[in-house]
């Protein structure tokens, strides 16, 4: 009865009972009621017969019940719980939260000796917070403590709370007792970059250099807030956030993209050429088709600032636009003629150092083409009378730049091939039959091949014919004639004409009729002959019968034969 007791005692000071009355009594049987009023204690009947009173005494008086109570005062910043006097000394929990957030937000253990007072910071301003004390004894037992504060609210955060914090180059930071990490707007909708409870940062954009950045800090339910503008000069600008767009033309010039509101910010660039060292030349020296990295020094009003902008690399490729105003052409040769313009380097046509190869496919010999606004080539070694494709290059220091300019062009007329041989034949004996062998290679619109005879000078006969076969007929009997043979395009014959001395046979059909009318005539001219011979014979004879009157008579009747000369039996 007497741990009970204590019990009510404990309980009491707690506050949850109003009042305690205790009573020991003995026996084997004893019973006790607490009660929230008034406690009384009652006994069962006891019986004295056969039963013997033994007398009690009481035990060790307990120790008194710890105690526990505090206040909750608001300081700058945060909370100062004060134990009061009558409080036991020993080790203390205290438990901070936000109204309506689970879990402890800031949990402290303290021990509360000669010092009943501790201090919690950081906490955030104008905010409601619960609290809750507890007492740890040695034994491990915990006895939550009274307070007649339930609830409480923060103090109201001020402008001087905040303070310029430390950090990186080209961040703004501010820094607080408070735990203002909620406490802020986003600037030109800016996050926090690198915060905690009491300091964050904030990284301007790069539209922000040159500008006021503006942070409003707000005071959680208090409803009042202020504002803190910080200027963000040069010193924020991150060069590697410049844009850089490399030239397209000549004369060249990079463009920086400086924030909207620095308007007198500049980049003085120097650039160095691919492969070369220390061998550095400022943007309007720069040449095109060639390769170049390019750093740029930043300046306020003409003055540096020390920083640079990244390494920028680029070739500047010119268009370039090649009209061919005129084309010409030989049998062996094309000639072109052009003007040479460009849009974004309007210089370039006439840069010494642009110049061109002409070409022809197929078979062409090049020739490089010195500059100049309008240029001209010949392209020699070429077939005749054949489609070429035919283009100019151009070369900027030698090295291949843009693509070419084809234009198709053929080639004018040649002269064909000469004759290479001729082959003679005489089928009879006034006919002659022409073959000939050739390349094939006439170099014109026509194939033609062309035979000529001449006697004397003179031109006798001529054949033309689309192969080399040809035959001359009736011509006269043992007869020499020349022979020329020649190739024809219909614009040129060829150089050398192929000539031979060829002849006719003698006329065997004449000479037959001329050996038989020349023996019939033989064997009249014997018949008269013989005739006129028998009739001397028989005149001589009758005369040396009869005597001379016999020769009137013979002379009377003598044949006469007409023989002709030997002019003319040919």
């Amino acid at each position: 009865m007497a741990g009970l007791c204590g019990v009510k005692v404990l309980l009491l000071w707690a506050g949850i009972i109003g009042s305690a009355n205790c009573q020991v009594t003995t026996g084997p049987k004893d019973v006790s009621t607490l009660s929230d009023s008034t406690q009384t204690q009652t006994s069962p009947p006891i019986t004295t017969s056969n039963t013997t009173v033994i007398p009690t005494t009481e035990g060790p008086q307990a120790p008194p019940p710890p105690q526990c109570s505090y206040t909750v005062t608001p300081i700058k910043f945060g909370f100062q719980i004060e134990m009061k006097k009558n409080s036991t000394p020993g080790n203390y929990t205290i438990n901070i939260s936000e109204v309506g957030q689970q879990g402890a937000r800031t949990t402290s253990i303290v021990q509360l000796n000669k010092k009943l007072t501790h201090e919690i910071k950081h906490l955030k301003p104008c905010t409601k917070y619960e609290h809750a004390v507890k007492l740890i004894d040695g034994a491990g037992t915990v006895t939550p403590c009274y307070s007649t504060d339930n609830k409480t609210t923060t103090t109201v955060m001020e402008k001087g709370d905040i303070t310029d914090g430390s950090c990186m180059p080209g961040y703004v930071c501010y820094r607080s007792d408070w735990d203002i990490s909620s406490s802020l707007s986003k600037p030109n909708n800016l996050s926090p970059c690198k915060s905690d409870k009491t300091q964050f940062c904030i990284k301007p954009g790069h539209n922000d250099t040159c500008t006021d950045l503006t942070t409003t800090f707000t005071s959680g339910h208090c409803n009042n807030s202020f504002s803190l503008t910080k200027e963000i000069s040069v010193d924020f600008l991150n060069a590697s956030e410049i844009r850089q767009i490399p030239p397209k033309g000549i004369p060249a010039k990079i463009n920086a993209t400086f924030p909207r509101n620095c308007n007198n910010l500049t980049a003085d660039y120097t650039c160095q050429e691919k492969g070369t060292f220390n061998d550095t030349k400022p943007e309007s020296e720069l040449e095109p088709f060639t390769e170049y990295s390019c750093t740029g020094q930043i300046k306020n009003n003409n003055v540096s600032i020390n920083k640079n902008t990244k390494d920028i690399k680029f070739t500047i490729d010119c268009d370039i636009t090649i009209n061919v105003r005129h084309k010409g052409a030989t049998s062996d040769s094309i000639n072109l003629t052009w003007t040479t313009t460009s849009q974004n380097c309007k210089y370039l046509p006439s840069d010494p150092k642009l110049s061109y190869v002409c070409s022809c496919v197929p078979t062409s010999k090049s020739k490089p083409i010195t500059h100049g606004a309008v240029n001209t080539c010949d392209v020699t070694g070429l077939e005749a009378f054949k489609d070429h494709t035919c283009k100019v290059q151009p070369k900027y220091n030698d090295r291949i730049v843009s693509k070419p300019k084809e234009v198709e062009q053929k080639t004018a007329p040649g002269v064909p091939d000469d004759i290479s041989s001729v082959s003679v034949m005489n089928p009879e004996h006034n006919v002659i039959r022409v073959t000939c062998t050739h390349s094939g290679r006439f170099n014109g619109p026509k194939k033609l091949y062309v035979a000529k005879l001449f006697h004397d000078r003179v031109l006798q006969k001529e054949l033309t014919n689309s192969k080399c076969n040809f035959e001359f007929k009736d011509l006269s009997y043992s007869t020499e004639y020349d022979l020329e043979v020649t190739a024809d395009n219909g614009h040129h014959i060829s150089k050398n004409p192929k000539r031979e001395l060829v002849s006719t046979s003698y006329n065997d059909k004449a000479f037959i009729i001329r050996l038989v009318i020349f023996l019939v005539f033989t064997i009249i001219t014997c018949v008269a002959v013989g005739v006129a011979v028998y009739k001397i014979f028989i005149w001589r004879r009758r005369k040396s019968r009869n005597g001379g009157n016999e020769d009137i008579m013979l002379e009377t009747t003598a044949i006469y034969a007409n023989i002709p000369g030997p002019e003319r039996q040919h």
